[in-house]
Parts: C-alpha cells; structure tokens; sequence
C-alpha cells in the first residue's frame, strides 16, 4: 500500500487542526466563571506555561514525527510500561471528558433554545453525540479533517462576536464584573485553586503530533503551525474570556448557561441582534461538537499505534480497511461516554453538577501525560542526539529547567482540583473525584496486562521468544 496516499494534512490543516483542539469554548466559560482573576492566570499561564510546552511539542513533533505524537515520546524515553499507561491515560481522558461536553452542550442547547429541556433529554442528546462522534472517527482523514477546519473557523467568528459585543455591552451598560488590580489579582483560596482550570485549558499543542504520519511534511509544518495556532488560541482565550466578563456577573455564570446569557445580553433576546445572538450559538454548539471529533481523531490514532505495538488489545488497533482510520477505540470511546452519561444520569441533580463531576475526574487524568511529556524531554534531550529540526532555543540545562518547570506546574494544577490552599479538606467532593481518578487507572492497567499478554503471544508466533 503507497503510504503517502494517506498524508493529507497540509500546514493549514495543522493549523486549523490545532486551533480547533485547544480553543475550548468550554475554557472560556470556565475561565469566566472563575471571574476577573482568570485574566491574571491567563497571562500566567500562557507566558510561563504555554509557550515552553509550545516549543517542547515542535521539538520532540519533528525529531520524532510518528502517529501517537505524546504516547511514541513517552515509550521512547522510558520504554513499554510507561508508554502504554500515557497512551491509556491519553485515551481514557477523551473518553471521560465526551459525556461532560455533550451534557455542556445540552445544556447551551436548552438555554439558546428549549428552557424545559428535562436531563434525561439532555442525557439523550449527549448519548446521540458520542455515538455521531464515533462515526466521524471512521471517515477518511482527507474528507474529516474539514470537521475541524470549519469548526476552527466558526470559533474564531464565535470568540470575535463575545469579545466585541461584551466590550460594547461594557461600554454602554457598565461592565459586569470590576477590571481593577485588585480584581485580578489573586488572593482567595479559591481564587489560587483556580489555577487548576488554567492550566488544563493550555494542554493540547502535541494532539497534532498524534497524525504526524498523516502530515505532508511534518518537519517543517509543526513548529510553523504551533507558532500561528499558539498565537490565535491565546489572543482569542483572553477575548472571549474578557467579553464574557464584561457583559455576566461573576456571581451568575453558570457555566452551562454562561454563552446564552452573555449574547443576549450583549445583542437582545429580539430583532436581528436576538438572530445574531442566536446565531452565535449554533456556531457554539457546533465547535462543542467539532473539539471532541478533533480529540478523538488524536486520542484514537495514539490508541491505535499501542495497540499494533501489542500494548493494548486488539479491538483498539481496529481501523477501517481502507481509510485506516480508527474505527475500534473511536467505538470503544463512544460506549463508555454513553454509559457514563447514563450512570450519572442517575445519581446528578443538575447538568451543571454532572458537567464539574465529569470535568474533574476527567481533567486530572488528561493532565498526568503532560507531566511524562515533560519528563520524556528531560531525557531526550540529554540523551538523544539524533538531529533536531527545530530546538527549544535554550542550552540543554535551562531547556530542562524550564520543562521542569512546566511539569511541576502540571502536577500542582492536578492537586489543585481536589485541594483549596488555606480551607479543609472537602473529602465527600474530593473522594468522588479521587474514586473516579483511581478507577480509570486501575481499568487501564488491566487493559495493559491483557495488551502485554496479546504482545508475548505474539512474539512467540513470530518465533522472538
């Protein structure tokens, strides 16, 4: 089979691929319900985190251009255990955090549209979804990578419309929330936890790198397509962010209403700024639903390559025969979304409650790759000495030190989702988080221990062993 018939992506598909993974919609609702101190932690984050982790991912995407981008790193850095666990982590993550944007979606789709909209039928649409989500998965790269190329564009036209209609509402009415020093500044437990949130919302400039095999020239098109697609997500992060603010009380951003509220009291409920305003959130909806196809496609790719090299089982590794695209762990993805929106169906009181529950089991577990990723630069870069199309522009000790930094950060953004500096432990909250934490992983190692068998009956039929 001629390989190069599947390489597709282009550096504008890379690019838009990039801004349509990591500019959450969702993130700016979080950082706006979080109030004007997320403008401090945009800055922190973006200046201290963003950019490092930027130049890391081109660095280890173009020495090591290979499809599974953060799961190749890790195991080449520090073999096959390790490997498989961050391609589970990695996997298991997208698979949690479907249920959470479809019941964020069906809580948007109620706010724009149907105020009765009960939570069983929210949990219905969320199932619907992830099922759809599954099937995007299994078309040619070349025909769904325009999924997140238009989703990319809608949230740029979505971001633009809050940033400008709430500065404008600001202007006019009087802005919702105060902008002074103090304001942004830090100084709650709350407020310092809050990091968590804003660090998760900075992760994803390798999720490219998981279809390096698909890319024309990926040694040229990912440093390009980091730097122009870093750009764009953190102008747009802190417009939206600061649009919303200005126009919603931090006191009343419920994050599943906060987009609704924020356009219509920027345009009105009526005439045509109550259509634009409408408008604006089909563009939401839509970018909700093209960021998770978008995670998948990478997530189900870095599941995929654990599975051929027999670390995880073969159902994973299934692709379409033609397409090659996921078509096995895409599935398998979809049916846990929809068995979690089911069980949690059952026991949450409110979309707004499901959505934190899932949110945080589910954040925990994508930031701990990050953690291996910072870890797996240490150690190629020290010793690896293969050429490197593009460098971390630092001398090997303050490339280190800075990737050291970035991963400390990661592990304390982990904690804070379950810690509160200055306030008691709140173990009926956290123990539900942690209960969920602990049983992902614990699944993951048992689908590691069936791969690990799978790999040595393997090698003996091959006669390795």
């Amino acid at each position: 089979m001629d390989e190069n018939k599947n390489k597709v992506l282009r550096f504008r598909d890379v690019t838009l691929y990039t801004v349509s993974a990591m500019l959450f919609m969702d993130q700016i609702a979080l950082a706006a319900s979080l109030g004007s101190t997320s403008l401090f932690w945009w800055a922190y984050v973006l200046i201290l985190l963003f950019v490092p982790m930027a130049m890391m991912t081109s660095e280890l995407g173009t020495t090591f251009p290979n499809n599974g981008g953060v799961y190749h790193w890790v195991r080449t850095a520090f073999g096959f255990k390790w490997g498989a666990r961050v391609s589970w982590m990695y996997w298991v993550n997208n698979a949690l955090w479907m249920p959470s944007v479809y019941i964020l979606f069906a809580g948007m789709l109620s706010a724009f549209y149907f105020p009765e909209l009960g939570l069983w039928a929210k949990i219905s649409i969320g199932i619907s979804l992830a099922l759809l989500t599954a099937a995007f998965n299994a078309v040619a790269l070349r025909i769904g990578k325009w999924l997140p190329n238009i989703g990319a564009i809608l949230k740029l036209i979505a971001v633009l419309a809050l940033g400008i209609g709430g500065i404008g509402y600001g202007l006019r009415e009087g802005f919702a929330n105060p902008f002074t020093l103090e304001a942004i500044l830090p100084s709650s437990g709350h407020e310092i936890a809050a990091l968590g949130i804003m660090v998760y919302g900075i992760m994803g400039t390798e999720l490219a790198c998981c279809s390096a095999g698909e890319m024309l020239n990926p040694k040229r098109d990912i440093p390009r397509a980091v730097l122009v697609s870093g750009v764009i997500i953190a102008v747009f992060n802190v417009f939206g962010t600061l649009g919303v603010l200005a126009a919603v009380p931090q006191d009343k951003t419920d994050v599943t209403q906060i987009f609704a509220g924020s356009l219509f009291n920027m345009y009105g409920h009526d005439g045509l700024g109550g259509l634009f305003a409408n408008l604006i959130g089909c563009f939401v909806l839509f970018t909700l639903f093209t960021n998770m196809v978008t995670w998948s496609m990478g997530t189900n790719r870095a599941a995929v390559e654990a599975a051929k090299g027999g670390e995880f089982p073969a159902l994973f590794g299934v692709v379409h025969p033609k397409y090659q695209t996921p078509i096995g762990s895409a599935l398998l993805a979809s049916l846990v979304s929809v068995a979690l929106l089911v069980v949690y169906g059952l026991v949450a009181d409110s979309a707004d409650e499901l959505f934190w529950t899932l949110l945080s089991i589910f954040a925990m577990i994508f930031m701990m790759p990050y953690v291996l990723m910072c870890l797996a630069f240490i150690k190629l870069r020290l010793t690896d000495d293969r050429p490197r199309p593009f460098r971390l522009p630092l001398g090997n000790r303050a490339a280190c030190l800075w990737a050291a930094i970035v991963g400390l950060h990661v592990l304390a953004g982990i904690v804070l989702f379950v810690v509160t500096p200055g306030e008691p432990m709140d173990w009926g909250y956290a123990g539900k988080i942690l209960i969920g934490v602990a049983l992902a992983l614990l699944v993951g190692e048992g689908v590691i221990r069936v791969g690990k068998q799978r790999k040595q009956r393997m090698q003996v039929a091959a006669g390795l062993v």
